[in-house]
């Protein structure tokens, strides 16, 4: 189904019903937007929709495309009960984990899915940097994950790879960064590679 550009779509949590608002196309960046070198960009206009979606009724995630689809309305249409909609929004950083610790035989790509949004979660919320600096056996089990991440990111997809190589820095594996951007000429891989160069393992604004 195709949807009208700059408008929002609202997901129905399959478990609960709760609704969320997505926005339709969030590739397309407003003046706010601030991109960051991991991937994870900061918009108030036209937010990012996470890969696993926090329900915050039935406090589990469920993966957009399982959520049901109510309505695509385009933003000057936004009226009534739908400007009250939450925003979808990831998990805690604590509830990530214990996702990870509880779904049993995940697929492949979702389990990448939550395993990034985990990533962010220390690297760009509060919540999740005070428990990565305040409770050791939750950082293990973060650094655990980003090694599992690293493993399940696919050099040979140019998104991956770029993802992988980031991964790799942020772990200390700078000449394995490098290695995976070696032939990448675009200023976001040209940016971590510097970075790497510098032996600088902290996620940046580009």
């Amino acid at each position: 189904m195709q949807h009208t550009k700059f408008s929002w779509i609202v997901l129905e949590c399959p478990d609960c019903g709760e609704q969320y608002s997505v926005f339709s196309d969030p590739e397309i960046p407003s003046e706010k937007r601030m991109l960051y070198s991991d991937g994870f960009f900061w918009d108030p206009i036209h937010w990012r929709t996470p890969r696993i979606i926090g329900c915050v009724t039935c406090e589990s995630g469920f993966f957009p495309e399982k959520g049901k689809m109510i309505a695509s309305i385009p933003i000057g249409e936004v009226t009534g009960k739908w400007t009250k909609l939450k925003r979808a929004e990831p998990p805690k950083a604590g509830n990530l984990a214990l996702e990870l610790r509880i779904r049993k035989k995940i697929e492949p790509e979702n389990e990448k899915n939550i395993r990034i949004e985990f990533w962010y979660a220390v690297n760009h919320s509060d919540e999740g940097r005070q428990r990565f600096d305040t409770n050791e056996r939750f950082r293990n089990f973060w650094l655990e994950s980003l090694e599992k991440l690293e493993a399940l990111l696919s050099a040979e997809k140019s998104e991956d790879r770029l993802l992988k190589a980031e991964v790799n820095r942020q772990l200390g594996r700078f000449e394995d960064c490098i290695l995976l951007l070696a032939s990448e000429t675009d200023s976001r891989s040209l940016a971590i590679s510097r970075e790497a160069e510098k032996k600088n393992r902290t996620v940046f604004t580009l």
